[in-house]
């Protein structure tokens, strides 16, 4: 297995705990509370527009042609599609506009895309790509997971739509690059140096549970 690919066994136990949080699998049932959902739109909004910024940082440090095209291309795939997913919802709890611009991001929320924001500023390509990985990984697999685990239910499903987004080829395409892009940009790199990646990549998965159980509870800090 290549190193990238190892990734996900490296934070087996965080990743497995993210898939069977409540905010998950309601999602699956279709039993999630709307205003959960509500509250996690809001911040995803908020966090797609920083993580997007992220891939920006990295386009402009890319040295190839491959690698900026692939962290554009992940970019215009965030802002155009599954941003669209988000404000189709949104719509529907009649979110204004007025309303996406005015919320604040939690705690949670800032705590994460200055993570991925640090390592796009100041990170090698290999830092970026590790950071931004667990957020488009996990989707595609618990979308996937989600899909078969609850197909019986998933017609009249509210949240059909999402699980089908992440669920899609489409959307597993749209990131497929990173497998081959992070094995290449590592393949040089000592074993200590290889490490430090790992953690990283562990770090954001972790900030994606933590992102699941902030939006369960509606928090916007730690002490609220």
């Amino acid at each position: 297995m290549s190193f990238s690919r190892g990734l996900k066994a490296k934070a087996a136990k965080v990743w497995e705990d993210g898939y069977n949080h409540p905010f998950v699998q309601e999602l699956g049932k279709g039993t999630l509370d709307k205003e959960k959902f509500k509250f996690y739109l809001l911040q995803d909004y908020l966090y797609l527009l920083q993580y997007a910024k992220v891939f920006a940082a990295a386009a402009l440090k890319s040295d190839t042609e491959e690698l900026m095209t692939g962290f554009t291309t992940s970019q215009y795939f965030i802002l155009a599609n599954e941003m669209n997913v988000h404000r189709a919802y949104m719509e529907s709890f009649g979110v204004s506009q007025a309303e996406m611009l005015s919320v604040k991001s939690s705690l949670y929320n800032r705590s994460y895309t200055a993570n991925m924001l640090s390592y796009g500023l100041t990170g090698g390509l290999a830092e970026v790509l590790s950071a931004v990985f667990p957020c488009a990984w996990t989707y595609a697999d618990y979308g996937k997971r989600l899909k078969d685990q609850y197909a019986d239910q998933l017609e009249g499903n509210f949240y059909k739509t999402w699980i089908e987004t992440y669920a899609s080829d489409s959307f597993s395409e749209s990131f497929e690059w990173f497998y081959d892009a992070l094995d290449n940009l590592v393949s040089t790199m000592s074993d200590e140096q290889r490490k430090n990646i790992e953690e990283i990549f562990i770090s954001s998965v972790e900030f994606e549970y933590l992102f699941w159980d902030m939006a369960y509870k509606q928090q916007m800090s730690y002490f609220v």
